[in-house]
């Protein structure tokens, strides 16, 4: 390592006075009053296993995996958690009613200027909840804890001035692909719908690209960078194909409960009304594990206990994760979220 490779750390830059420490004394400060913020509703801070048996089955994300040699010398190929969902899952089966979990999540292939492999995720759940019981809720947190950071309620990110003084905007997911894509997605359960109106945008597409491909890429390219502006808007009601996890929509079942919350473009949290149906939430997995080991062509257990903890059962509920590490960037007006981070991964493969 030469000096030139050691002046680009951040601790390095730090040490140096090239960067200053308030950035890092408001993160520690935020972190505390998140955990005020629950503690004071009654939720429970619970502690979930950075290493599981169980590969996420979204076909979005990656796990890390790693092998775990046991007393005997055995090894055995764990995974680090892309999300305590599971565990906080079942929690609830065992008796938990408002639980939340802050700290590290890993995730492989997510090295961008928005991404870290290692990063700071803050989820909690509510029974006898809702989805929008579970926006409101969002709303109340981020309000709260960024109020002493920005003044009258209005922050600046590139530019743009973000209002976050309530009521916060909602929007579904079919009326965003109406108007910037003219697609409506009610009527379009086929690829070649996608694949048409990916074309007329002016989106490139491959020959193998599948209907979920070509959703995220014009929701990416053509709709995600105008949400949040001026106001944060949560996306709801998803294609039920779309929520892994999540229940559908009792008077649409082709929807799901699920929500997006957006702030200057950036996505912040991720949440849903939960699905509690043990045998429709084994389908899923099935289906998703089938794609999964198509693209990996590694094998991707199901966690059969979360099914068990399905069977036991726990009343509606609803939850959702928020990327703190972006929450901040916003606040600091950040582009690269290794500027929000004392040992960013980036500075190790640059």
């Amino acid at each position: 390592m030469t000096f030139a490779d050691l002046h680009q750390k951040n601790w390095y830059r730090l040490s140096q006075k090239e960067i200053s420490w308030e950035l890092f004394q408001v993160r520690s400060k935020i972190l505390q009053n998140i955990r005020d913020f629950f503690n004071s509703r009654g939720f429970l801070e619970i502690d979930a296993p950075v290493l599981t048996p169980y590969p996420t089955l979204d076909n979005n994300i990656r796990s890390v995996d790693l092998d775990i040699r046991d007393f005997n010398g055995k090894s055995h190929r764990l995974f680090m958690h892309t999300s305590p969902e599971h565990a906080m899952k079942k929690l609830l089966a065992a008796g938990a009613e408002k639980i939340y979990f802050l700290g590290k999540v890993f995730r492989d292939g997510e090295l961008t200027r928005l991404h870290n492999p290692e990063f700071t995720m803050l989820e909690w759940y509510r029974t006898n909840a809702d989805y929008h019981d579970i926006q409101k809720e969002t709303e109340d947190l981020i309000r709260l804890i960024t109020d002493p950071i920005i003044s009258d309620q209005t922050m600046n990110y590139q530019n743009s001035q973000i209002d976050l003084s309530a009521p916060w905007q909602h929007v579904t997911v079919r009326d965003l692909f109406l108007k910037h894509a003219n697609l409506d997605l009610e009527k379009s359960d086929h690829v070649e719908d996608l694949r048409n109106t990916a074309s007329i945008l002016g989106i490139p597409c491959n020959p193998n690209d599948d209907w979920e491909t070509l959703f995220f890429r014009i929701f990416l390219e053509k709709i995600e960078p105008k949400l949040g502006h001026p106001k944060p808007v949560f996306v709801m009601n998803y294609p039920a194909r779309l929520g892994l996890m999540a229940k559908r929509k009792s008077d649409h079942p082709g929807w799901a409960e699920r929500t997006e919350l957006y702030i200057a473009g950036l996505e912040l949290a991720n949440g849903y009304s939960e699905l509690t149906n043990p045998g429709e939430q084994m389908e899923r997995f099935i289906q998703e594990q089938q794609k999964v080991q198509t693209v990996t062509q590694k094998s991707c257990p199901i966690d059969k206990e979360l099914i068990e903890a399905l069977k036991i059962g726990f009343p509606p509920s609803a939850g959702i994760s928020l990327g703190v590490d972006r929450l901040i960037m916003l606040l600091f007006n950040k582009t690269h979220i290794q500027d929000v981070l004392l040992f960013p991964m980036h500075q190790w493969f640059e």
